[in-house]
């Protein structure tokens, strides 16, 4: 059901991870989201987006 929290460890940590690297990336780095100077935050986003995904359809059909 959209909007309910996932109780699979392996998405909470790669949430986590996500989540330390966008911080890191915007204090350290200064990523910015729709900065066009730089590729490197949506290609991270991206993967990070299709891990999450990818997890969530096996998970649903195993």
């Amino acid at each position: 059901m959209p909007g309910t929290p996932s109780n699979s460890r392996p998405l909470q940590t790669v949430g986590v991870i996500a989540a330390l690297i966008g911080v890191v990336g915007f204090t350290v780095f200064g990523w910015r989201w729709g900065d066009t100077s730089s590729l490197t935050p949506t290609v991270i986003g991206a993967a990070f987006a299709a891990i999450a995904v990818a997890w969530t359809v096996y998970a649903r059909f195993r």
